[in-house]
């Protein structure tokens, strides 16, 4: 296999981007959540936000032609600070990049499933 090539998505990567997300949200959430829960969030949270895609904040990963990882990342000037909301899956990845969890909070999705979240930070180097 090639090694990944990071590039930023193209509205062309938008099918690859949200299979990518699904397969991901149902592979790994069932180890974190309940059924109900991982149900939920492969529509709630496996979703793309093409404005992402559009303002160049959204990056894929990848190798043998196809779509192997997926995020949006933005830097602004005057932040000192990088804050997300992991889901319990993610928890470990962000923390072995340098992410410290900060608190623990309810996430409602919009049809009223409530997930496990994690508020997690990181400084800028």
């Amino acid at each position: 296999m090639d090694s990944p090539l990071l590039r930023p998505a193209m509205p062309g990567d938008t099918d690859a981007i949200a299979a990518l997300m699904r397969a991901s949200v149902l592979e790994l959430f069932p180890r974190f959540y309940t059924a109900e829960q991982t149900a939920s969030a492969a529509i709630h949270i496996a979703d793309l936000d093409p404005l992402l895609i559009d303002d160049g904040t959204y990056f894929v990963h990848e190798a043998g032609g196809g779509v192997v990882a997926c995020g949006a990342a933005a830097r602004a000037e005057g932040f000192r600070d990088l804050v997300l909301m992991a889901t319990l899956p993610g928890e470990p990845l962000y923390a072995a990049f340098g992410f410290t969890a900060v608190d623990r909070v309810p996430v409602l999705l919009p049809d009223g499933t409530v997930l496990a979240g994690v508020e997690m930070r990181r400084p800028i180097e």
